[in-house]
């Protein structure tokens, strides 16, 4: 009623069935003009079930096809516990009063496992789409939280090698999880995890991949990052060298933002080329 009413987020109003020890997911087919019968498969009508996760943001998602018939699907993406979450203080901002205090999105210790992580969720269809399996595997062995993954949108639908993510590295003893003071990259062909920082006090939102022209190597392009720094009250919009993400070499350029464009923790953005 308080979401209803305009008192609470909308959001607010979901809750977790903890009858239903699994979470649905639904295949949804891209059907074109000339497909037939599209009644004809069944597959995608009946969820998958998959071991219970609430799933934050989907960095890319692609299938391969076996030379058998059988179809597998991944997801790359971040997921949390549904408790890691207070809809009312979305991300430690009170929207009531006005507020910033993002210390309650930090959980005490031995509960790690709530935080959001890079995971990896395979779906496997054998070539009748009747028999399916799910399993979900975490992306990298980090014990801190990531969250906001990115990848070349040359590749979305593709698969990639690459994912890039805001994340934490515990520097910060009293907000040792959130926010987010580093840029990761993770090769999933390696598994090698690189990063960037800012700086002490210095907070990272969202990365946006930019691609640097014609398509070459997947990571030949630029990441927008907005730091925060928390001395200053002020933003700046950082251009880093995906390439050299773990080099010193890796900021290209940094400018100020203006005060009245600031937000601390803003994310969610798309870079778009001027036709």
């Amino acid at each position: 009623m308080a979401a209803i009413s305009g008192k609470a987020p909308m959001i607010s109003a979901l809750s977790v069935n903890h009858s239903k020890p699994t979470s649905s997911i639904y295949l949804l087919p891209r059907f074109t003009n000339n497909t037939t019968n599209c009644n004809s498969d069944e597959y995608w009508r009946k969820p998958i079930e998959a071991p219970q996760l609430w799933l934050l943001h989907v960095a890319n998602a692609f299938e391969n096809v076996d030379d058998d018939g059988s179809l597998r699907i991944q997801i790359h993406a971040t997921a949390c516990a549904y408790k890691w979450f207070n809809f009312q203080k979305m991300f430690g901002y009170n929207w009531q009063n006005d507020k910033l205090d993002p210390s309650m999105m930090n959980c005490k210790e031995g509960k790690e496992q709530r935080l959001p992580q890079l995971i990896e969720v395979t779906i496997k269809l054998d070539k009748n789409r009747k028999h399916r399996e799910c399993s979900i595997t975490r992306l990298n062995n980090r014990a801190k939280s990531s969250d906001f993954p990115m990848i070349n949108p040359e590749c979305c639908g593709y698969k990639h090698r690459f994912v890039y993510a805001a994340a934490s590295c515990g520097s910060h003893q009293t907000l040792s999880h959130f926010p987010f003071e580093t840029i990761l990259k993770l090769d999933n062909l390696t598994k090698k995890v690189c990063t960037w920082s800012p700086g002490i006090r210095r907070f990272v939102g969202e990365p946006m991949f930019v691609n640097k022209g014609s398509f070459g190597d997947e990571d030949n392009g630029y990441l927008l990052v907005v730091e925060y720094v928390v001395s200053r009250r002020m933003c700046n919009l950082v251009i880093l060298d995906a390439k050299r993400i773990g080099d010193a070499r890796a900021v290209i350029a940094k400018f100020e933002v203006p005060k009245s464009l600031t937000f601390p923790l803003g994310f969610h953005g798309a870079w778009t080329l001027k036709q």
